[in-house]
């Protein structure tokens, strides 16, 4: 499918991608990526990380889980919106309220990791996708059943906002004395994909054949491949509204629609029995070039048989056709000229205690915040760390926080010279504001292979 719809700058946010790992591997002994979470953590060994499965994660947190969104229909494939799909058995899935969500995925492109000069230095390069939304309870009930039944439905407080960029890392550790060590870590970013809605008001009533909506609010998107399209409002040719359903997207031109600096700052006491350790991830910003903007200006708009279904194509993408006809009509974009802005990246700040017990089982707890404008995250999590053999290391843990509750496990084993790693913290599934799973079908997990020496 070749149209750029308002629901897949939407859906962009559900691509389980941001920069972290798992936090139950905060605190292992031998996770060789323990960098990524605390720059003063480095391994015993110096590494390569190999292209792709040196280590790829997605973590993914909410109020619902991502399988509920599609389904299957004998054998194929196809959205919630899809007429075997019971309204009931969708929309249970949602609260009334805001849904919120965040997620975030690392892929690792080639790291390499050694010791120079009493530093362990690490260089790597990855490409990095964060994603946060906040989703009205009566938006699902819209997409499910707006199109065919009358009714009223308050979208106020839609966002969403997705970001993917590429990620050039180094990374050095030293220790100023026996028991303290020192990390820091400084990132150039090149930005590849920006994108986010933001509804302060979104009202639609449907009655028969009439829509009458009423929206205040702005779209954009950072990415060069776009053939952006327009048309005129109806109430005022000379107004240009952004064409979603006649904007295509193409291959992109180039990498590069943003740039940026990170550095994260990293501190470990460790007196062989107890280690405290504090650190503070991508404290920097990234100037974007958005080639797509526009706002909605709060006025009430009347339609009349504002949607047509989609007849051609697969049903998946016959029912995202159908979900852009829908949303793109009902809140209709003015266009504006490309314009840049400064977003941050996502500032996370981790504490951490671990006390060993014996030679070979470890107690530990981790304090996670990270800052989000849509969907700040906050996490106290309790681990269990058991080597059964020097060179195996299992970890379990639980955690709660304000997406709730979670059970985690990793695994490490070395073999040789290679390094072979798991992880996850979806045992249970997400878990709502109540604290009780819903799914087992969010992805979570991290894993990975890498030659030491």
């Amino acid at each position: 499918m070749k149209k750029i719809i308002l629901p897949i700058l939407c859906l962009l946010a559900f691509v389980p991608v941001n920069a972290q790992t798992l936090q139950t591997a905060y605190l292992s002994d031998d996770f060789v990526y323990s960098y990524r979470l605390n720059p003063a953590f480095h391994s015993d060994y110096s590494f390569v990380g190999l292209p792709f499965i040196g280590v790829t994660s997605g973590v993914y947190k909410g109020d619902f889980a991502l399988n509920n969104l599609f389904y299957k229909n004998g054998g194929e494939r196809v959205t919630f919106m899809n007429s075997s799909v019971a309204s009931s058995e969708f929309l249970d899935h949602f609260k009334k309220g805001l849904n919120k969500f965040s997620s975030e995925s690392y892929t690792n492109l080639a790291a390499i990791g050694f010791r120079s000069g009493g530093l362990y230095n690490i260089v790597d390069v990855n490409v990095r996708n964060y994603a946060s939304g906040k989703l009205p309870g009566a938006m699902a009930s819209f997409l499910k059943d707006g199109a065919t039944t009358d009714g009223s439905y308050d979208l106020s407080g839609l966002r969403m906002h997705s970001t993917t960029f590429f990620e050039l890392g180094i990374t050095s550790s030293w220790k100023t004395s026996r028991k303290l060590t020192l990390g820091m870590r400084f990132k150039g970013v090149i930005g590849f994909l920006n994108s986010y809605i933001d509804m302060d008001k979104l009202t639609i009533n449907h009655s028969g054949e009439n829509w009458t909506v009423n929206s205040s609010g702005v779209i954009a998107s950072a990415f060069d491949g776009y053939q952006i399209a327009s048309k005129p409002a109806y109430y005022d040719p000379s107004v240009s509204l952004i064409d979603f359903s006649k904007t295509k997207v193409g291959k992109p031109r180039g990498l590069m629609n943003g740039y940026g600096v990170g550095a994260d700052v990293g501190v470990l006491y460790d007196d062989s029995s107890w280690q405290l350790s504090a650190s503070i991830s991508d404290i920097g910003c990234v100037f974007w070039f958005h080639n797509l903007y526009g706002h909605s200006p709060s006025a009430v708009k009347e339609y009349s048989a504002m949607y047509t279904p989609h007849q051609k194509g697969s049903a998946m993408e016959r029912e995202f056709s159908d979900i852009g006809a829908l949303l793109g009509d009902a809140a209709n974009f003015i266009m504006e000229d490309e314009f840049q802005t400064l977003g941050l990246l996502p500032l996370t700040v981790r504490l951490g205690a671990k006390y060993l017990y014996l030679s070979d089982i470890s107690f530990g707890g981790l304090a996670t915040f990270r800052y989000d404008d849509i969907c700040p995250f906050y996490e106290l999590r309790g681990c269990v760390n058991y080597k059964p053999v020097k060179v195996v290391e299992l970890i379990g843990s639980v955690g709660v926080g304000s997406l709730g509750v979670s059970l985690g496990a990793f695994a490490n084993a070395r073999l040789g010279f290679l390094n072979i790693f798991a992880g996850t913290e979806n045992l249970i599934g997400t878990s709502g504001s109540a604290f009780l799973p819903s799914s087992k079908g969010s992805p979570n997990m991290v894993a990975g292979l890498n030659i030491l020496w």
